[in-house]
């Protein structure tokens, strides 16, 4: 029960104490309405002479307002209490269904701030599946587990307020009916205990299932070309089925608890009311009342442990998405550099040094690359070459030497300034599954079409787009997939060269290219030598004739 006031309370961007106030003065409201009923229904019985001491302990809260405690005002204040109520509970309950839209978003903003934001350590060990699910399926639900806290908490609430009248009306039917509670809060426990385990089970399945979808599709045409995919829908559907089992685990055990509380609740309550009748002479008006509110008692905490079975359905993502944030959180990338810089020297690596673990990648590597000109790092496959551009761009750090740029310490750089002046051709052209302009601008708004045609000439693919009868509009397919490997390669040289870049890095930009299209883009590339830096990892030699 802890972990569902830890997501009422301690939900980000919510009012849980607002909340609470409006739910008591909701209570108070229903609370009032129900004690009304007492005096109305003594009047009707005509055992007014005989009234009890709640009955005109009411009588008398009535009248200090001036108001006359007859039939029809007893009723008017049950009403409009009731109504009150209502209006109450709709906005705090529609709030609470906000509130969890907004729970649910800023879960997702913080966790994908924190990816970005972490260290590239981080990030390469994590499987962007397990992302791909927080935000899409975890997210979602920890939203769904604020809105059923909320319900949870005034739901608990009522039943506060229904104990205390139930006690000042009649000591001995309260406690019947907190046993009955009691009974009830036993009967489905174990239920609960089901239900929260296969939450936990649901939760840690959907992301193994996403994980494993995620590397499946990653690998399609591969699979499909070799026809190898079979045992691995075999392993996916090993998977689908323990998530089916968990699936219908908590099925049953959340109609269990449904069901299981409703009969139960039905069952003591005609034993309680049947047993204050005959055995404690209770007046027929206070029966009456005393046996709706020992109803009420025993539907809420019917209801409590219903909102507490499909909470902690639910917490496990929410939970699991709060975890994983707070861990890309402490990795968070630090930012100490604040200097400027320009880049009308160079850069140069001095006695670098750099492993991971205990490997050694780097040692004392001394590296100049001119400014304006093309440096082509030239070299087998695990010869340090991709760590070099990791530790130009700031993703590592030397573990001995320095970087410096144009004289200062790359540690002494504004790191963020030092990227945003990078462009970046990788190995791997996945392209956004959008069309061209889409996948050049990457969403900013601020590059116009100018400049992405611009960009475009500039990469060589001018020719290219002119033959599309969409243009920039044009859908690449998902990857890239509609495009030849150079049109694919032209388009990211484009996207790296749109923001007028200082340094432009080219990762093995033509090793999945036949020998004819790389010659045209290494044409291409030469040809901006005298506008950029470049820096050019091959193991190809037509980079070096």
């Amino acid at each position: 029960m802890k972990h569902v006031f830890k997501v009422f309370f301690g939900a980000e961007g919510t009012w849980p104490f607002l909340v609470l106030f409006s739910l008591l003065l909701g209570a108070a409201a229903e609370a009032i309405g129900v004690s009304a009923l007492l005096p109305a229904l003594t009047a009707i019985a005509g055992q007014t002479g005989n009234a009890s001491a709640l009955n005109k302990a009411i009588l008398d809260f009535v009248g200090s307002f001036g108001i006359n405690p007859s039939f029809g005002n007893l009723v008017l204040i049950v009403a409009i209490a009731l109504v009150i109520k209502s209006v109450i509970a709709f906005c705090v309950m529609s709030y609470a269904g906000i509130a969890a839209a907004r729970v649910s978003i800023r879960l997702r903003q913080r966790l994908i701030a924190a990816i970005f934001d972490a260290n590239w350590q981080f990030y390469s060990q994590q499987h962007s599946g397990r992302f791909a699910n927080t935000v899409s399926n975890d997210a979602t639900r920890a939203g769904d587990a604020y809105r059923l806290a909320a319900q949870f908490i005034s739901t608990l609430v009522l039943a506060v307020l229904y104990g205390l009248v139930a006690i000042f009306l009649n000591w001995q039917l309260a406690l019947a009916g907190l046993a009955i509670g009691g009974v009830i809060a036993l009967g489905v426990n174990k239920l609960i205990w089901i239900s929260k385990r296969a939450g936990y089970k649901q939760t840690d399945r959907t992301s193994e299932l996403t994980v494993f979808v995620v590397d499946m599709l990653a690998n399609i045409k591969a699979l499909k070309t070799m026809h190898r995919y079979e045992p691995m829908q075999t392993a996916l559907g090993r998977t689908l089925k323990r998530l089916r089992r968990t699936l219908i685990t908590g099925e049953l055990a959340k109609n269990g608890v449904t069901h299981g509380n409703d009969a139960i609740t039905v069952i003591l309550a005609a034993v309680g009311v049947y047993t204050a009748h005959i055995l404690w002479s209770i007046p027929l008006a206070e029966l009456i009342v005393s046996g709706v509110l020992l109803l009420k008692i025993a539907d809420f905490m019917a209801k409590l442990q219903k909102s507490i079975q499909q909470s902690v359905q639910l917490e496990s993502a929410y939970l699991r998405t709060t975890e994983l944030i707070a861990l890309a959180e402490s990795q968070r990338e630090t930012h100490a550099g604040k200097a400027q810089f320009t880049l009308k020297t160079g850069c140069r690596f001095s006695k670098v040094n750099f492993a991971h673990g205990s490997t050694q990648i780097l040692r004392d590597v001394d590296l100049d690359i001119p400014a304006r000109g093309i440096t082509v790092l030239k070299g087998s496959s695990g010869a340090g070459k991709t760590t070099i551009i990791d530790l130009l761009v700031g993703l590592h750090t030397p573990s001995h030497g320095d970087i410096i740029i144009d004289g200062v310490s790359l540690e002494e750089i504004d790191i963020i300034r030092w990227r945003r002046k990078i462009g970046y051709v990788p190995q791997e052209l996945n392209l956004l599954h959008a069309n061209i302009r889409e996948n050049i601008s990457l969403g900013d708004d601020t590059i116009t079409d100018e400049a992405i045609l611009q960009a475009l000439k500039l990469a060589g693919a001018e020719g290219f787009i002119e033959s599309l009868a969409s243009g920039l509009d044009t859908d690449v397919g998902e990857m890239g997939g509609k495009l030849s490997g150079g049109q694919r390669q032209r388009i990211s040289l484009a996207r790296a060269l749109v923001t007028s870049p200082d340094l432009l890095i080219l990762d093995e930009v033509t090793s999945a290219l036949d020998p004819e299209t790389e010659r045209e883009i290494v044409e291409n590339i030469a040809a901006l030598g005298g506008n950029f830096t470049i820096v050019a990892i091959t193991h190809r030699s037509a980079w070096t004739t």
